[in-house]
C-alpha cells in the first residue's frame, strides 16, 4: 500500500469558487503533528481507519507517547491511490475535523526533514485562532 501525500483540505469560498488551506491553516487547523512508522492500519467503521504509530518524533503537541494511535477519515474514500500502508514512515498532521483527511508526507523520506523544518519554524506563529470555521 502507499501513503497519501494530500495537500490538505478545501471549502467553497465566498465567490463560489473552492479555496484551499495555506500551510499555517494546515498546522492550526491540526489536533497533532507526529513523526513515525506506521505499525497497524485498520478499518474500523464506514470510512474510517485506525492508525497505530510508532512515533519518532512529536511536533504538536511537543511531545507524547511514544506509540500513537489515531482515528481517521479513510483516504481511500476520495481515492485508493491513498491508502495508508503498513510500515510506511511518515510525518502526519492530525487535522481536528475528523471528518477531513490526515495530510501525510512520505515521499520516501526525503522531504520529511524539510517538512518538518518547515513546521518547526511555522508553528511558533500559528494558534487555534488561525483555523478558519469551515475547516474546524
Amino acid at each position: 500500500m502507499a501513503v497519501a501525500a494530500s495537500g490538505g483540505s478545501s471549502v467553497p469560498s465566498a465567490g463560489g469558487t473552492t479555496r484551499g488551506q495555506t500551510f499555517p491553516e494546515l498546522l492550526a487547523c491540526s489536533n497533532a503533528i507526529v513523526e513515525g512508522t506506521l505499525k497497524d492500519v485498520r478499518p474500523v467503521s464506514n470510512g474510517r481507519v485506525r492508525v497505530t504509530m510508532s512515533v519518532d518524533r512529536w511536533l504538536k503537541p511537543e511531545n507524547g507517547l511514544d506509540t500513537a494511535t489515531f482515528a481517521l477519515a479513510d483516504p481511500t474514500v476520495r481515492d485508493p491511490e491513498e491508502a495508508y500502508g503498513r510500515g510506511d514512515h511518515v510525518l502526519m498532521v492530525i487535522p481536528s475535523n475528523h471528518d477531513q483527511i490526515a495530510t501525510t508526507f512520505p515521499f520516501q523520506g526525503q522531504e520529511i526533514p524539510a517538512t518538518r523544518d518547515r513546521i518547526i519554524r511555522a508553528l511558533p506563529g500559528v494558534t487555534a485562532a488561525d483555523c478558519p470555521t469551515a475547516f474546524r
